[in-house]
Order: C-alpha cells, then sequence, then structure tokens
C-alpha cells in the first residue's frame, strides 16, 4: 500500500528570508517548499501546519498581518494559532478567507471549518485542527469547547473515506535548555490528549519553541521547532511513524516580496552598537534578559526591571538559546526580533514593601524545570530565569513589559496601576 509522507511546521511567523541566528541562518517557508518539492518526486506527500502563519518581525516591519505572504504557499491546510486571535474574531476569519488552503478549529467556536478531507494518491487524509486549549488565558479567543469531539469528528472523517486520521494540535511540550540542546517532558501534553488519543493516528503539535518526537497515550506524534526552522517528518502507511524533525534549509524566495523588502530593510538599518555579545540560554556569562531589564530600568527611571523571557523568543532553541544580541553593530530587525508587538512598553508599577521578593521568587519556583506542577502555566514556555535589574534591595517600583502587568497582578493578588515609560522598549534596548 502507497506510504503518503507528511511535512509538519509550526508557527511559521512570515519566515520569508533566512536571518542570523546562534546556530547560522534561520530556515525560511521557501525551504519548506522545496523540501517539499522533493519528497513529491518520490511519491505523495502533504504539508501540513499548526498555526500562528503571520506572527512575529512581519506584523511590525509592515504595519499588518501580511496573511497575503502566506496564502499562496503549498500548505494542505493549518489549524489556527493563538496568535491568529490577537486581533479578534473579524479580523481571524478575514485572514482566513484570504488563505488559498482551509484553517481548521474543531475545539473553539469561531466559525472556522473543524475538519478537512484532503485527497491523496494514497488515500484520503482526514485532518482536525485543535486551538491552544488555553488560548483565552493571554489571547482575543473565547474558551475551548469542554468538548472537543474529536471521536466524533474522526469517525466522521473516516466514514466521508478518510484513510488515516491527523490532529493538528496547537499546543506542544515542557522544554528547557539542557547543555548546548534541549530537553524534554510531554506529561502535561499526553494528560490533555489522552481522552481522544486513540481516535487519530498521529497528533502534530507546535507552540512551544522546541521540538520533539515521541508518543501520546499511544499514539504517534510530534512537532517541529518554530519559525521554520526544522520540519517533522511523518510517514502515513500500513503503520505510521514519526521519522524525526529535519533542518529546513535557509532559501531565499525566488521574488521581492513587501515582506522580504521590509526584512531586508530592517536588516541593513543600523541603529545602534554592542560592546558585547548576550544570548538568552540559562546560565550565560552574560545574558540578555539582564541586559532588557538594565535598559528598562535605566530609561523607565524605576528602580527596577523584571524581564521574564516569554515575550523575547527571537530564534528557535537549536542550540538552547532563543535569542542573541550580537557584539557590534545592532540593526532594526535584531530590535523588532526582539520586541516583535508596539505594545511592549515597558510599563512602570509601584510596589509594596516585600513585592519584589514575592514576584522573584514566584517567577523562580515556576520556571524551575524541575517543577512539573507549572508546565500548564501558558507564560511558563521557555523555563528560564527572568532578567531583572534592581538599585536597591527594596525597590518601589518595577519596570516590565505591558503584558507582564495582568501576570504580576495575579501573583500579588492586588490590581496594580501602572505608568508608560517615557522611552519605549525597541528605544531603551539601544539607549540603556
Amino acid at each position: 500500500m502507497t506510504t503518503l509522507r507528511i511535512l509538519a511546521t509550526t508557527d511559521l511567523g512570515t519566515a520569508v528570508v533566512p536571518m542570523r541566528a546562534t546556530y547560522g541562518q534561520t530556515g525560511t517557508v521557501s525551504g519548506v517548499a522545496r523540501l517539499l518539492e522533493r519528497e513529491l518526486e518520490r511519491g505523495p506527500a502533504l504539508w501540513l501546519d499548526v498555526g500562528d502563519l503571520t506572527v512575529g518581525p512581519a506584523m511590525v516591519l509592515l504595519d499588518e498581518r501580511p496573511w497575503d505572504e502566506l496564502a499562496g504557499l503549498p500548505i494542505a491546510c493549518c489549524a489556527v494559532g493563538n496568535h491568529d486571535f490577537d486581533d479578534g474574531l473579524d479580523a481571524l476569519r478575514a485572514g482566513a478567507a484570504r488563505l488559498r488552503y482551509p484553517m481548521l478549529c474543531a475545539n473553539v467556536d469561531v466559525g472556522l471549518p473543524a475538519t478537512a478531507l484532503i485527497d491523496t494518491p494514497a488515500g484520503g487524509v482526514g485532518v482536525i485542527g485543535l486551538a491552544h486549549p488555553s488560548g483565552d488565558a493571554f489571547t482575543h479567543a473565547p474558551p475551548a469547547r469542554a468538548d472537543w469531539r474529536v471521536d466524533e469528528l474522526a469517525r466522521a472523517l473516516r466514514a466521508y473515506g478518510a484513510r488515516w486520521v491527523v490532529a493538528l494540535l496547537h499546543d506542544g511540550v515542557t522544554w528547557w535548555p539542557s547543555a548546548d540542546s534541549i530537553a524534554t517532558r510531554a506529561d502535561r501534553l499526553e494528560a490533555l490528549v489522552r481522552p481522544w488519543a486513540a481516535a487519530v493516528d498521529l497528533i502534530i503539535g507546535g507552540h512551544n519553541f522546541g521540538a520533539w518526537t515521541g508518543t501520546l497515550a499511544g499514539t504517534p506524534a510530534g512537532e517541529a521547532h518554530v519559525y521554520a526552522a526544522s520540519v517533522l517528518v511523518a510517514d502515513l502507511g500500513p503503520e505510521v511513524v514519526v521519522r524525526g524533525v529535519v533542518p529546513t534549509p535557509a532559501v531565499r524566495p525566488a521574488r521581492v516580496t513587501p515582506a522580504v523588502a521590509a526584512f531586508d530593510a530592517a536588516a541593513a538599518n543600523v541603529v545602534g552598537e554592542s560592546a558585547e555579545r548576550w544570548i538568552s540560554r540559562t546560565g550565560a556569562e552574560r545574558y540578555l534578559p539582564d541586559r532588557i531589564a538594565h535598559a528598562f530600568r535605566v530609561t523607565s527611571g524605576a528602580d527596577a526591571a523584571f524581564v521574564p523571557l516569554a515575550h523575547h523568543g527571537a530564534q528557535v532553541p537549536l542550540d538552547g538559546v532563543i535569542a542573541e544580541l550580537p557584539a557590534g553593530p545592532v540593526t532594526e530587525l535584531d530590535r523588532v526580533r526582539l520586541f516583535p508587538a508596539d505594545d511592549y512598553g515597558p510599563l512602570v508599577v509601584e510596589l509594596q514593601a516585600g513585592e519584589w521578593e514575592r514576584i522573584l521568587a514566584h517567577h523562580a519556583a515556576a520556571a524551575d524545570p524541575a517543577n512539573t506542577a507549572t508546565d500548564g502555566e501558558w507564560w511558563n514556555w521557555c523555563r528560564m530565569p527572568a532578567g531583572t535589574s534592581t538599585t536597591s534591595p527594596r525597590p518601589a517600583s518595577v519596570a516590565m513589559v505591558a503584558g507582564n502587568v495582568t501576570l504580576v497582578s495575579d501573583w500579588l493578588d492586588r490590581e496594580l496601576t501602572s505608568e508608560p515609560s517615557p522611552v519605549s522598549a525597541r528605544d531603551a534596548l539601544v539607549v540603556g
């Protein structure tokens, strides 16, 4: 019986041009398309994606979501990602309508199809799209349904002729830096899918930066790195086999599109100079989140600054690093990759006695890789220490990214008021 090869990606983030990374150059969507072409020369193959097509620097550089840049990719279908909800449901539906392939969402009621049935020379493939289970906690998504209906949807797809059923789940395993790579565990994800895993033949995850392969509740599963850095390879045949994760080539597109031109211009625009190299990896001698915290504190006038890494992932952790500020020229693209939205602030929050210590203790305990109890915290995806900077052991004010104010309010169990810093986050990186 003919085998069908699956190439799966997640969080492509408008990765249209190769960019500098600590491990070399980043992969691109053109690189994934090239891999697909090679597979199609050998036999049937499909490209499936797990969502968040347009998130990232392109939204800042173009001042809009570049749906059209991703619309023509040879993707068979995709799931909805958490960032696809950022601009509201109307914008999500309008963006999905511009794609030449279906965007699926079965577990959140947003008016998108739940499933797709794809005909291939090897047989029909049923696909179920599943949004992040906690998306309503950190984006403008409605709550996920109590019943995801995966069993019901899988049965219907098989009744309509699907030889295999694949679940595209916009969620991933827990990971943290380990030596020159990462370590992972899948316990939380396995518990999430256990009620329905047996109903599908393959589970493809995503969302988190780290790649992983294995089984979830007995079903073959895996996820690629984000930003087109790698591709998950799986074969659907008499048996379903996850082959592994392969790097994506750093291929430039054949033509210059608005996004390509914007990335190139930002990479050529030098806005400052860094005397030293800083990286975001646990144990680094020059820890980039501390450098960002110093910049926030100095430019805001606050007594301290607090910088968790969840907002500053600029590259995939092939070597355990999720961001770098190189020694030498700093470009506009460097800044935008670290702050890929216009609402980063920072904001300055007034603190009461003992609250600075409580904030640091809460984050340190939650981010500890050994703490399995916090694997479900949506903001805790990279498991690295927060960056800090302070002029006082008992600071009365702290600067932080705007998105962290609500988070810290929950930790302190009181509503925090804040004032904007006179210097934006991107400018602070250079000025501070």
